[in-house]
């Protein structure tokens, strides 16, 4: 990246990386060398240690024990353990949200296709968050297993009614499994929102790619994704019964989890009020700024402070989005433009045939930037 550079792709991963973020992989290269939690000599167990004291972090900031943080490759990896472990072992109908991210969708269409579960899909209604909820019981079936639920959209920013849907599946006995990857480090996610939570280190976690993370619900029954070691019980053909290990076949990524308790450290000292509140302002500002382009047309609902997340979509015309997004780059702001790997919204949207370009801040944009961006976007609308 050169100096213009402006980074306004958050929500696909966040950047740039904080410092202490980034000597926590280098700790975990050049002090931690050992494989965590496989062999007793004395780089595994501190290793092992490093493993222990992130899951202990993760733990405190989701509300869960320590034996119920799983680590993961990302926040897809999770959402496919969630899913296929509790309908491989349940079957019956799961339900979805069409405001869901492929992470979820795919994994879902999947089980349907091999015939382990039905499948079915509930609408999203941007700004009526009880037209949802109506939608939401109307799909629900006597033979419903499972929901599974993005927390916000990673194309609008709208944050959906997880905790009403959350209470009706709780009074149904269906496990409830809440995808925060784009919530979980700006606002507040915890085990009273779910029965499993699955997220992204990356994102506003502030760690780096390839990390995420699985947060259990003590007590749930799931079949295992991967079979592989586990560093306990080696002689034993079976995966271990209990949780984290049960979920954590093979070496962890060390560099990754280390990173993480860094982010969510940084997260916790920041504080999740004011990250919101600061980023909120920012996209606001943005938001607003794009109401008065002609031919620009913002396809959030609305940007209420509660009920978005800092991430705004919109079309220039009928432009394809990816060609803005080459153009927006082209001026030095990184916007995603596409689909966004969310493959229904775009049907309530009416947005399949163009995509939409995506703008989703952080911590450190300032108000020049947002300012400047607004002027580049008004010369490629008037251009055409």
């Amino acid at each position: 990246m050169n100096g213009r550079a402006v980074y306004f792709d958050q929500a696909a991963t966040s950047y740039p990386k904080p410092p202490t973020v980034i000597q926590a992989v280098n700790q975990a290269l050049i002090q931690f060398g050992g494989n965590p939690g496989h062999g007793g000599h004395r780089m595994a167990m501190r290793a092992a240690q490093q493993v222990f004291r992130t899951r202990e972090e993760a733990a405190r900031f989701f509300g869960a024990e320590p034996e119920n943080v799983v680590f993961t490759a990302s926040c897809t990896h999770a959402l496919n353990i969630a899913l296929k472990g509790i309908m491989e072992i349940k079957g019956g109908h799961l339900l979805a949200s069409m405001y869901d991210h492929n992470a979820s969708l795919r994994p879902a269409a999947a089980l349907g296709l091999k015939g382990v579960c039905d499948v079915g899909f509930f609408p999203v209604y941007e700004g009526e968050p009880q037209k949802t909820v109506a939608a939401f019981k109307e799909m629900l079936r006597p033979d419903t297993r499972c929901v599974v639920c993005t927390h916000a959209s990673n194309v609008t920013g709208a944050v959906l009614p997880i905790r009403e849907i959350y209470e009706i599946c709780k009074r149904a006995g269906v496990v409830f499994v809440l995808d925060a990857a784009q919530t979980a480090g700006v606002l507040p996610v915890t085990l009273q929102d779910a029965d499993i939570i699955c997220t992204a280190g990356h994102k506003s976690l502030l760690g780096i790619q390839g990390s995420g993370l699985m947060i259990l619900r003590p007590g749930l029954k799931m079949s295992t994704l991967m079979e592989g070691g586990t560093g306990i019980r080696s002689l034993e053909r079976d995966m271990p019964e209990d949780s984290p290990e049960r979920f954590e076949a093979g070496t962890l990524g060390l560099p990754g989890i280390m990173a993480l308790g860094a982010g969510i450290r940084e997260v916790r000292r920041i504080g999740l009020q004011r990250i919101y509140t600061g980023e909120m302002a920012m996209a606001a500002r943005f938001y607003n700024g794009l109401q008065h382009i002609p031919g620009v047309q913002v396809v959030n609902r609305g940007f209420k402070v509660g009920e978005y997340v800092p991430t705004i979509s919109f079309c220039i015309g009928q432009q394809d989005s990816g060609t803005v997004s080459e153009q927006l780059s082209a001026h030095g702001f990184m916007l995603r433009g596409g689909y966004h790997c969310a493959g229904m919204i775009h049907d309530l949207l009416g947005t399949r045939s163009t995509g939409t370009v995506r703008f989703s801040c952080g911590r450190g944009t300032t108000p020049g930037q947002i300012d400047t961006l607004l002027k580049v976007v008004k010369k490629i609308a008037a251009d055409g």
